[in-house]
């Protein structure tokens, strides 16, 4: 025999360099993960046998695998006897006669290898391992003699990777591909559940199906093939495959990597006869290579391996007509594309996921690097339109996830959360709607829209609002909440991610005072349902909560691969199964009823957890309300600055000059320094107002880091003051700039209402009031402040008195007493929706980031908007829309300002104060 003895670092080296390789897998890979090998499968199947032969045990029962102890000593001889039985030959390679005659009828057969292929031990090592290499496309292509389905049901699980071709039968050939898109698990001796296993003498005897052989000629001449945990017995696979195809193939001139456990104690005369006649037909291209198993090596080339970059796609082009994938979230929405996508957001969390995932970043991340780790990740894929033009456009798992609006392409992707209940606990626990008819609503509801992660934190706060805790009295007092925290997490999550976005209807969230539910479009998937019912008849339903209630974990499989994989990655879910046994589990700890399930018909997954009963006792009192409060953050983060800052030199030497001699309606944001000109839009642009008023051959750009080390950071925060006054034009208020704070305007009619979302409702606002010879506007002051390496946008809601409803401000101090007066009253509740309002009008309604406005501004009437030409070149500067929320206690304030009669004693003498000839203020001069 002619070959060659190599090493695992030989076979690590195949991932660097030519084509990935294929792996042929046999029994040895799957026996840590419970699976026997042939000769512990000949005793299982003969002790099967005998007890219902000799003893009548278990007779017509596959699932009677275990029971009264046989000695070797009686089972040996009996199975020897058998006419059938081949003395000559050992155990194992008497397996095919024992199957053949011991496994009849067929469809005893079948259930009896899925029930010993079904173990109840987690996937080893080995496996897991295979299938980051599958999810790194390192590994493209594995066949197997096996007919477990541990691998492909582990990336179900795992969701890594996305999805993954299972080619069992004649049906599926049409899925194989030398250069696949997805990974793909080829099984050569057939399927069991489908009847097609090759287990038989004459089975592993007979040649492969003529078309399966066709199918696996390219992959086997074109790529090296590494064999693991496999013996190389069957003729079926040696013989009328691997050997007759030699000299097709050019004797695998890439290489057959033969791995051999125990090679040095047993050496090369432990090779099959048909091994051993494969070595002689391709010589020194067949390799041996010594391993002290199948996890043992799979690690090793985990370790080698994992830290290079991702494997280039082959085929980098999907043509979307002939596209064979039908994961609904692995669609490409090619009337889209990425400009679609939220791009800082998405880097921000993307990279969150590479570091999850141990995916290797580059020392310096560029949108090339992203756009082609987002293709591996199915976030976007790259493919051809009608003319056959190349572009990059989102899947729809991409989409859900990423998209600034994804309900522009999925309508279906929205949350209705639904409250239901007496108007007083309605008004109690979300606030005053503050609209000025006086109707309390016993129903209110709210439209969820935005990304998943948006849609995330917007119900998980909506949520929160219900969930305040209590102190429950006992001889140990105790602080209880009505529901576990992480039930309702996973209960959002599991929405989120499981739901059937191609179903019409959206996720509904009802609230009432004594239960929360979440009815979800889409049941549960096929394979979930086969694990669950046990006879075509029993109920969906029962037999899935029993199942879980039952403590069953593992039942699992997903509609939505892509989304559920970044929620993992970005640890907001667990993917072994556990979600509805962890919601369960932490209900049954909080005393919580919980149900759930399929309805019948397997079209809506509902789940309701019922509240707590101390807290809805409101006669026995022997629970109470501590008064707990949701707090919100007064920071809205600043997501994205500008990369560069452009400057040049000028002569003009102020701002007044500037303008006089620009002589333009719109001029950009900008700051004057020592003789020189700050600017976040592009100097270098010869329609930019400043290019006549600077030195073009002095014009230069630094980055924001740089800029604040130069010229400190105190002026940046004045660059961006100047940007933002920009976006309160555009958002028609009025701006005291010498005291850094913004207000609505009376309208031509006197008072102004704002109609807006607030929290869990639409609300009317009054953001102006005439009070008899003044006016009151809801302002808010505001600045830039940095945190560590956060830039953020502080936001205080106040009060603004004038004397004419807009620019005139009122001086006198008594305005001073009055307005903090004012702000003593809104505490906790009130101030959080003061800043939910304010953020809604600064974003524009947008519920994830919004930029700000910098264009020119076009002023008509009562409308102001930007002029739509300039804004694609205009210099971003991204914010986020939603303020960050915690659970504190409240602490009732002692001020004297609170009390109602001094309010009122002051408002009066301000009255009296104020007159028509009152001192004001022209806030124009500024």
């Amino acid at each position: 025999m002619e070959f060659q003895t190599t090493t695992i670092e030989r076979l690590c080296s195949l991932f660097a360099q030519g084509p990935d390789p294929i792996f042929l897998l046999g029994a040895g890979a799957s026996v840590r993960s419970g699976i026997p090998l042939a000769d512990a499968m000949v005793e299982k199947i003969v002790k099967w046998r005998y007890r219902i032969d000799k003893w009548g045990i278990g007779s017509g029962n596959v699932s009677f695998l275990e029971g009264p102890h046989i000695p070797r000593s009686d089972w040996l001889p009996w199975l020897k006897g058998q006419e059938w039985y081949k003395t000559d030959l050992n155990s194992v390679d008497n397996y095919p006669y024992v199957v053949e005659n011991m496994l009849r009828p067929q469809e005893t057969r079948k259930e009896f290898f899925l029930e010993i292929t079904s173990p109840q031990v987690p996937p080893s090592l080995g496996y897991e391992r295979m299938a980051e290499l599958m999810a790194r496309k390192r590994v493209r292509t594995i066949l197997t003699t096996n007919f477990d389905t541990i691998l492909p049901d582990f990336c179900k699980i795992n969701r890594r990777p996305h999805y993954v071709n299972v080619i069992q039968t004649e049906d599926d050939y049409t899925k194989c591909s030398t250069s696949p898109q997805h990974p793909q698990i080829i099984y050569l001796h057939g399927s069991v559940e489908h009847y097609t296993d090759k287990n038989t003498s004459t089975e592993i005897n007979e040649e492969l199906d003529t078309s399966l052989v066709s199918m696996l000629l390219p992959l086997l001449k074109d790529h090296p093939l590494i064999v693991i945990g496999y013996r190389g017995a069957e003729p079926s696979v040696m013989k009328h495959l691997l050997i007759d195809y030699a000299n097709t193939l050019g004797s695998y001139r890439h290489g057959i990597y033969w791995c051999f456990r125990n090679y040095k104690a047993e050496g090369p005369n432990n090779l099959t006869s048909h091994v051993r006649e494969l070595t002689n037909k391709i010589g020194r291209n067949f390799h041996i290579v010594p391993i002290d198993g199948f996890d043992e090596v799979m690690n090793q080339l985990w370790e080698q391996v994992h830290h290079l970059p991702d494997s280039v796609q082959i085929q980098t082009t999907v043509d979307i007509e002939k596209s064979t994938v039908n994961s609904y979230d692995l669609q490409p929405i090619k009337e889209s594309n990425i400009d679609d996508f939220e791009w800082p957001i998405l880097k921000s969390r993307f990279l969150q996921y590479c570091k999850k995932l141990a995916i290797p970043v580059p020392p310096s991340v560029n949108d090339t690097w992203i756009i082609d780790e987002l293709c591996n990740q199915h976030l976007v894929l790259r493919v051809e339109d009608e003319i056959e033009v190349e572009k990059v456009c989102p899947t729809r798992g991409g989409y859900l996830l990423f998209a600034i609006k994804p309900q522009n392409y999925i309508q279906s992707s929205q949350v209705i959360v639904r409250v239901k209940g007496n108007p007083k606990w309605i008004e109690r626990v979300f606030g005053n709607p503050e609209n000025d008819d006086g109707i309390q609503d016993d129903q209110i509801e709210q439209i969820i829209e935005g990304n998943l992660w948006n849609q995330l934190d917007a119900i998980y706060d909506i949520l929160t609002l219900v969930n305040q805790p209590f102190l429950l009295k006992g001889e140990v007092s105790t602080t209880v909440q009505p529901y576990p925290p992480t039930a309702l997490r996973e209960m959002i999550v599991n929405a989120l991610v499981h739901r059937d976005y191609a179903h019409p209807e959206p996720t509904i969230i009802e609230i009432t005072q004594t239960d929360i539910s979440v009815l979800n479009p889409g049941g549960l998937v096929p394979d979930v349902v086969k694990k669950v019912k046990s006879t075509p008849d029993e109920d969906l339903e029962i037999a899935f909560e029993n199942k879980i209630k039952s403590g069953a974990r593992g039942i699992t499989d997903c509609r939505n691969r892509v989304v559920a994989d970044l929620f993992y990655g970005l640890e907001m879910m667990e993917k072994k199964g556990s979600g509805l046994s962890d919601i369960w589990r932490s209900a049954k700890e909080n005393k919580n009823e919980v149900s759930f399930g399929p309805t019948n018909d397997n079209t809506t997954f509902e789940i309701t957890i019922h509240r707590r009963p101390e807290d809805v006792d409101e006669v026995t009192k022997t629970a109470y309300h501590r008064n707990f409060i949701r707090y919100a953050s007064n920071l809205l983060e600043v997501v994205k600055l500008p990369d560069v800052i452009w400057h040049a030199g000028t002569k003009v030497k102020g701002s007044r000059e500037l303008f006089a001699k620009i002589k333009k309606e719109w001029v950009p944001p900008f700051v004057l320094h020592a003789g020189r000109l700050f600017t976040f839009h592009n100097l270098a642009i010869s329609d930019n107002p400043f290019y006549s008023q600077i030195n073009t051959n002095d014009i230069e750009k630094t980055s924001v880091e740089e800029f604040i080390k130069d010229y400190g950071e105190p002026r940046l925060v004045w660059l961006l003051k100047e940007c933002f006054y920009r976006h309160l034009e555009a958002c028609h208020l009025c701006i005291d700039k010498k005291r850094m704070r913004a207000y609505f305007p009376r309208t031509d009619g006197g008072s102004r209402l704002i109609e807006y979302q607030a929290r869990v409702r639409r609300a009317t606002r009054r953001v102006v009031t005439r009070k008899k010879n003044r006016w009151e506007h809801q302002s808010f002051w505001f600045r830039f402040e940095r945190f560590m390496d956060t830039w953020t946008l502080v936001l205080l809601p106040s009060y603004v008195f004038t004397n004419d409803g807009q620019w005139n401000l009122l001086k006198r101090d008594l305005v001073n007493k009055l307005s903090t007066a004012r702000q003593s009253r809104d505490y906790n509740n009130t101030i959080h929706n003061d800043l939910v309002f304010w953020a809604w009008v600064l974003s524009g309604g947008q519920q994830s980031t919004f930029s700000l406005n910098l264009g020119p501004i076009v002023d008509q009437k009562d409308t102001i908007s930007l002029d739509k030409t300039h804004k694609e070149n205009d210099p971003q500067i991204l914010i986020k829309a939603n303020l960050s929320t915690t659970t504190v206690q409240d602490v009732e304030a002692e001020d004297p300002l609170l009390e109602p009669k001094r309010l009122a004693q002051l408002e009066s003498e301000f009255s009296q104060a104020v007159s028509p000839l009152n001192e004001v203020e022209d806030v124009n001069s500024d």
